[in-house]
Parts: structure tokens; sequence; C-alpha cells
């Protein structure tokens, strides 16, 4: 990019051009020894030269000259890194940005007289001329920086037939030197003598070959020292320019030891050497320069004795083979997925030099990663180890619910949260942590990343099931269901995750407080179909396909089908926005190479999925289970106090655990913000063991408060501390309060022993032409006029006989004193 700049300013046609006489000359030369060889018969130096010259490319390539150039991906904000893709390690620079030193340097031992030559060096020619003559080989010598530059192979200005192994070593050359005169006159009358040399000079810096992948001066700096090249000393500048002569062979690192405190030292013998001391290949060129910039072959730079003998002392410290190591790794390579989309019909990113700015924020995502390593890493430290790194991470107030997890059995978590208004995705945690192969096991693989994967979501699922009852008329949020042990299959008798049965209940109880059997009762009645075509519109896959929840049947509801994390944090999102779900989204800019910005994420792509009361009347439900004064099972241990000055947070969550506790989740969502510039949270939050096997210990019912359901509350609590809040927002129109009978749901009458208020779509309400619940649909009257309870009365008329016979059986315990609410 940088060099894409500099080489912006228009130049001149080229219009050709003889080179000078003497080259002709030097040809000449050249062409006697492929006489004798047989490649010319014959000819003048004139007539070779227009040999030599007929198949080269226009050196006018030059202004279109590209690197390939490594993509950098940054969070939301475009200032912190994440990553960098890479095909080669490279940094282009301009020359501005190359310091003197390191011209003088690379210039030295490379060129001496480039600046002041015609792309070529006859002296240096002649003398390999004389070798090859000779039968002294072709030992690399009479190379100019112009000659280096034209002849590599990424820059296309030589014919690739001389460029392959054994071809003709003269005729490369002769083309070679044209080529690199052709390229000086070009620059020079394009730009000037002076700027013409500083574009060539600053294209070799770039594309030259370092050694360790590096490509380039910068990139050099960087993977020898760990330096910027503005911070390199003369005696680090001086190894660096020594390297491209044969980056193998004067590898410094194969001369490296590890001193006594782990630092890779190249060893050398110093300004003042013991006797029998030799120097390793490296250092010998390094000190050949250093030597040749204090005899005043440096442009810029002369050492001054005393410099000289410091440099010479100078101890080669290397930084080390440094690991790629990428900020929130899991979502760097989900995000490059959806890159490789985008770039499609263009460069690929590992070449293309691109600007990606992403949708992750990092503090959103520090807190991910800290809570999740706290209930998954942190538990299985011994109790020394353990107490440091809760004081060390500033855990001491979350001790209370990461002290009971010590000997769970639980090392693997993952979580996602997202702004549901735009579908970004601001924390998106893979797992309990990327590059902990140290401790990684069976029960914990680093790599995979779970928040892309399917696990079930267990009683997280029931919020997609009601909410699409209620939009299908199919049930209410005071609609009565049976919470009584049912046979719904042949050995299959699903339990609550406290063992219990409370006969019959209304579906805000039944939701609020997970309830199983409820929830089977209640897929029955609006079909699985519907339900997983909801599921589709929201935007999540099955492992079986869109027909997954059909196939499923009435297990569906509790969660028994596998789907992603991300997917169904996005459906929760839905619940707070009118209905609406938004696509998930990783990338918000993509830039090119020049800057220039290539693709722009607009209006955010969305679907409708329920209605805006349907999904109203869900998340108020779920609302209860953050309010200790509404659900005092659960409301102490997700209640968020973090507003300003303390005030309570209303948020909606729901925990789900798996009857074998192999899946633990929490998902919620907290309302739209008042103020549109900040994001409207859903958050999903999953813990488990990578080989799908159950923690050691624990019931479910703990596992899905402290567990998962702590790292959303934690994340909450400190991501929203002292912000604004916000309550979910009725909508204007489609809702009714109406009065109703406590127990039954429906209309009150003389059987009514209490009442209550509650929120109905309107035309659904009791009373109303298409009332979903019946009047005293739990009530029988005896023959005396008393109205008693009978549970049947609640049963469908159409329920298998196995059910009806269910039913009888509870109703016989309860007279019992057992399975009563």
């Amino acid at each position: 990019m940088a060099l894409a700049r500099a080489l912006s300013r228009p130049a001149p046609k080229r219009t050709g051009g003889m080179v000078p006489l003497f080259l002709g000359m030097v040809v000449l030369g050249i062409a006697v020894v492929f006489a004798g060889g047989g490649v010319v018969a014959g000819g003048t130096a004139s007539a070779t030269l227009a040999a030599l010259a007929a198949d080269l490319p226009e050196v006018s390539r030059f202004e279109q000259l590209r690197f390939a150039q490594p993509t950098v991906v940054y969070d939301r904000t475009g200032t912190i890194e994440l990553a960098r893709f890479q095909a080669e390690r490279r940094d282009v620079v301009t020359f501005e940005e190359v310091p003197e030193l390191v011209l003088d340097a690379t210039i030295a031992v490379e060129d001496r007289s480039f600046w002041s030559n015609e792309g070529y060096d006859p002296n240096a020619i002649a003398s390999a001329v004389a070798d090859l003559v000779s039968g002294g080989g072709d030992r690399g010598g009479g190379s100019t920086i112009t000659q280096q530059f034209v002849r590599s192979p990424q820059v296309g200005l030589l014919p690739t037939h001389v460029l392959t192994p054994g071809s003709d070593t003269l005729l490369r050359k002769g083309k070679e030197i044209i080529q690199a005169a052709n390229l000086t006159e070009f620059v020079t009358e394009a730009y000037g003598p002076e700027e013409g040399k500083e574009r060539i000079v600053t294209a070799y810096l770039n594309q030259i070959f370092y050694g360790h992948s590096a490509y380039g001066i910068a990139a050099a700096a960087d993977v020898y020292f760990g330096k910027e090249m503005a911070e390199l000393t003369s005696a680090e500048a001086a190894l660096l320019a020594g390297l491209p002569q044969s980056p193998s062979t004067l590898d410094p690192y194969r001369f490296a030891e590890e001193d006594e405190s782990g630092r890779l030292i190249v060893p050398t013998c110093g300004s003042d050497p013991e006797p029998g001391c030799e120097n390793v290949p490296p250092i010998v060129r390094r000190d050949f320069i250093l030597r040749s910039l204090a005899d005043g072959f440096g442009r810029w730079t002369t050492l001054t004795d005393a410099q000289l003998e410091a440099a010479l002392d100078e101890p080669v410290v290397l930084i080390g083979e440094q690991p790629i190591v990428f900020k929130a790794p899991h979502f760097v390579w989900a995000m490059k997925a959806d890159l490789d989309l985008l770039l499609s019909d263009r460069e690929p990113a590992e070449t293309g030099g691109y600007r990606i700015i992403t949708t992750l924020d990092m503090e959103a995502q520090s807190l991910g990663e800290k809570f999740i390593e706290a209930a998954t890493i942190l538990p299985q430290m011994d109790a020394v180890d353990y107490d440091q790194a809760i004081e060390a991470r500033n855990l001491g107030q979350d001790r209370e619910w990461i002290d009971p997890l010590r000997g769970m059995g639980i090392h693997n978590g993952a979580m996602s949260a997202l702004d549901y208004k735009t579908g970004d995705i601001l924390a998106y945690v893979g797992s309990a942590g990327y590059y902990r192969e140290d401790i990684a096991s069976e029960k914990f693989d680093p790599k995979f990343d779970v928040a892309a994967g399917f696990r079930q979501p267990g009683s997280a699922f029931k919020p997609v099931l009601y909410a699409t009852a209620f939009d299908e008329r199919a049930l209410t949020p005071g609609s009565l269901l049976l919470d009584v042990t049912t046979s719904f299959a042949e050995e299959w008798q699903p339990k609550n995750a406290d063992l219990e049965e409370r006969g019959p209940v209304r579906v805000r109880e039944a939701l609020k407080y997970s309830l199983n059997v409820p929830a089977i009762r209640a897929i029955d009645r609006v079909g699985p179909d519907a339900v997983g075509q909801a599921s589709a519109r929201a935007g999540m896959n099955f492992l079986r396909g869109p027909n997954h929840i059909a196939e499923g049947g009435l297990a569906s509801a509790i969660g028994t089908v596998e789907v992603r994390l991300v997917e169904l944090t996005a459906a929760y999102g839905a619940l707070g926005n009118s209905g609406v779900v938004t696509a998930p989204r990783t990338i918000l800019e993509v830039q090119d190479e020049n800057g220039a910005t290539i693709f722009q994420a607009n209006e955010p792509v969305t679907n409708r999925v329920w209605s805006p009361q349907a999904a109203w009347l869900t998340a108020d439900i779920l609302k209860d289970n953050t309010d200790p004064a509404e659900n005092i099972i659960w409301g102490p241990n997700f209640e968020l106090n973090n507003g300003p000055d303390g005030a309570y947070r209303p948020a909606a969550v729901k925990t789900g655990t798996t009857n074998d506790i192999r899946d633990l989740t929490t998902y919620g969502l907290l309302p739209l913000p008042n103020d549109p510039a900040e994001p409207a949270l859903a958050i999903g939050v999953w813990l488990g063991n990578s080989d799908h096997e159950p923690p050691t210990v624990g019931d479910a019912e703990i596992f899905g408060t402290q567990g998962p359901g702590q790292v959303w509350r934690a994340f909450l609590r400190e991501y929203m501390d002292g912000k604004p809040v916000a309550d979910f927002e009725r909508p204007d129109k489609g809702l009714v309060e109406s009065t109703i009978d406590a127990w039954s749901g429906g209309t009150p009458g003389e059987w009514t022993r209490a009442t209550e208020r509650e929120w109905f779509i309107t035309g659904t309400e009791p009373g109303s032409r298409n009332a979903i619940d019946e009047p005293g649909l739990l009530y029988r009257q005896a023959c005396g006029g008393r109205w008693f309870v009978d549970p049947l009365q609640a049963e469908r008329d159409d329920a298998p006989d196995q059910w009806r016979t269910d039913v009888r059986s509870w109703t016989e315990r309860a007279r019992r004193g057992t399975g009563i609410r």
C-alpha cells in the first residue's frame, strides 16, 4: 500500500532510446563468449543488443508494481490490531520511512555506485564476465541493486524462460543488464535522477528476501530484532543489510546460542578479538559493512572510530521465533470465512493488503474471555494457584459463584454477545482458551470453535417454542398446561429438573420456572412444524437440516435438537427487537491497499420471526427471572443492580441444561436502549466438555444458575456498569390486559377463588370472540352445585388414552398429599 502511494504520480510514456555506448561494448564482450559457446553466430554488438532486448517486458510495468501484502484485521474502533493474514511476511514502506543508516548499510555492501550508475556497474560486470570466460562460474558478483531487483521473478521485468533453473546464465545476465539500464532510464525521465533512484531502492528494500519468511527490510527488522526500522542500531542495520546475499547461509539464528538469561546471542569476536577467534559468517559480513561505513562508503553515514568499535563490540541479541498470536482468534477465523466470500472476485486476503474493520468490541471480548476462563480453567487449578489467579484477575466478588465450580469437572466454555439491532458480534469466545495447548485434553479442545458448533440448548430453547405458540394462537400466557408425569412415548417419561410435579400451571409459570412437561404439551398444541419454521426464520440451522425440529417431535420442546450458540443468541435478540431477527455480522468495512473502501456494512439484514406482540409477551415473562419480586427462586441469582446509582436493570434470561448435564447454557437480552448509539445486547453462554461427557458431580439446577448463568450475569455487571437502564417497551397496539381466573386462566366465574391480571394478544383474551382459553377449564360442578378441581378437564379431548391415565394417576397422588404445588 505504501509503495502504491509512492508510485501514484503519473509518469511520461517511455519513448525508448539507446543505452550508453559502454553498455554496447560490454555486451560485445558477452557476445564473444556467446559465440564461442555457439549461442550467437557472429554479428555486431548492436545486433547482439537487439537480440537480447527482443523479448524484454516494458519497464513501464514498474508503475503498476505491487507486492503481496498482509491483510490487517482491527476491532470496531480501527485502532486495535486483531490479526494479520499473509502469504509473505512483509510491511511495505516508503523511501521517507527508511532510515538513512539502513540505506547506507545496504548500498555499501550491495552497490556502492548505486546513486551514480546507470543501473549496472561496468567494472563489476567486466570482472564477472572474466570469471565466466575463465571458467570460474557465476559467483553472483557484478549485480547492482537495480539488476537484482529486475531479475526478481515477482517483479516481472525479465522473461520467465531466463529465470527458470537450468537456463543460460549469460543470456539471463545480458537481459538483466539491459533491463536494469532501461529501468534506470525510465525512472530518470519520469522523476529525475534523484527521485528515480529513490524509487528503485525503495522497491528493492520492499521486495528482497531476508530469510524466515521476511520480505522487505521492515519485516526483517521485526523478525530478527523485534524492532521498527528507526530503532535499529548500526550493528543491527549492518547485519540485516548482509542477509539478502544468502539468507540461509548467513541466517544468524543458525549460530545463535542461549545465554544464562535465556537471550538468543550470536557469538562475535568484537573489535579486539582473542587469538584464534573466528567470527561466524553473518558476523563476518556485518563487520565488513560496518568498516565500509567507517571508510566513507555511506552517503549519509560515516562511523567514527569510537562508533565502529562500539558497533563491533555490540552483542547480537535476536528476538527469537515469534509465534503468530491473534486477539479473539475464534472470532478472527469466523470473520475470515465471511471475508473470503466478500473477496471472492478479488485478490485473496493473504496477499491483498486489505484493512478490515470488524464488529468486535475488545472491552466486551476481554470480559467474555475473563469470565469463561473463570468458570472453566480456574476451578481446575490447585488451591494456591487458584487463589493467586482469583486475585490477579480481580475476581474477588465472583468467588461466591466460582468456588462451587471447583471439582465439578467443567473444562470448556463459549460465549457470544451481539447487538441485536445491527447484528454486530461484539464478543465471540469459542473456547476457554485458544492458545492453552498446555492444558488440552479430551475434555478441553482449545482450537475447536464451540460458538460455531452444534450443542443442545436444553430449556433455553423454550422461548422459541412459546413465542411461536402465541403467534400461532395455540396458547396465551394465561393458558393452562398440565405438569404431571406423562408417558409421551414408550419408556419416555420426562421429568422437571427438580423432579417435582406441579399439576395445572399457566404458561407464564411454566416458562418462568422452566417446567419440562408443560413445554412438551405446548409443542403438542402448536406443532413441531410451526416451531421448526419459526426457527428457520430466526436463522437457525440444524445438524439434520431444516426439518430437524419436526423430526425431533415432542422432545424438541426441551432443547434436544442441537443449535449454534451464535444463532440462538440472535434469535433471543428478536424477542427485544419487536420479533425481528438481525443476521449476525462480523465486518464493518474493508479497505483496499490504497485505503479506498471496497465494502461498507450498510443496513442490517433482518427477517421477521414473530409478531411484536408475541415477542414482547415472551420477553416479559423472561424478565421475571431477573426480578426477585417476581421469581424468588432465580431472581436473586440474575438480578442486576448496576444502573446509575445502583438502579435495577431489567433483563430477560433463560437457562438451559440437558437431562444428562452435558450442555449447560444461559441466553438472555437487555431491552432496546434509549440511546440508539448504545448496543442492544443479546448474550449466549455455554459450559461443558469437549468430549460431550457430563461433569463429574453436581445437579442440573445448580449448574443452570451457578455456571453459565453467573458468567452471563458477571459479563453484564461489568460491561453495563453505570450505563442508563431501559425496559422492554410494550407495543402500542395489539395487546390487551385482562382479568383471569388465577388457577385455570380463563374468564373468572362462580368457580373462581382468586384472579390475576395477564396480557394477551388482542382477540385471544378470555371472553373475546377468538378466545383461546376456555372458562372454568379446570373445574367441574358436583351434584350439589359445589365446584371442584378436576385436572382431567384440562387435558385435550383427543389426547392419547395413556395421557389421560397419567393425569388421573397424578390426581390420586395429589389427593394423598403428594405432587401438590
